[in-house]
C-alpha cells in the first residue's frame, strides 16, 4: 500500500483525536484558532504586507474564522445515541 502525506484536515483531525494529551489537544487547537484569527482580524493591511497571501484575503479569512468560532453551530448527529 502506497503512503501519502496527510492533508491539513487529516492532520488536524489526527491531532485532535489521537493526542497523548487527550482533550487538552482539542482545547489547544481551538485556543490557537481563536487567538491567531483574533490577532489577524484586527490587523491593518499594512501590517500584513509581507504575507504570501494578500493582506485583505488574510484578514477576511481571519474574520470568517472568528465569526464561525463565536457562533453556536448545531449538527444533526444524535450524540446521545452514540453514547457521547
Amino acid at each position: 500500500m502506497t503512503k501519502r502525506p496527510m492533508t491539513n484536515i487529516e492532520k488536524v483531525a489526527h491531532i485532535m483525536t489521537y493526542s497523548n494529551h487527550g482533550a487538552l489537544a482539542q482545547i489547544f487547537v481551538m485556543e490557537a484558532l481563536h487567538k491567531w484569527s483574533g490577532i489577524v482580524s484586527k490587523a491593518s493591511p499594512e501590517q500584513l504586507e509581507n504575507a504570501i497571501i494578500s493582506p485583505e484575503a488574510w484578514i477576511s479569512v481571519a474574520r470568517e474564522i472568528q465569526k464561525t468560532l463565536n457562533t453556536e453551530m448545531l449538527t444533526d448527529d444524535d450524540q446521545e445515541e452514540l453514547g457521547v
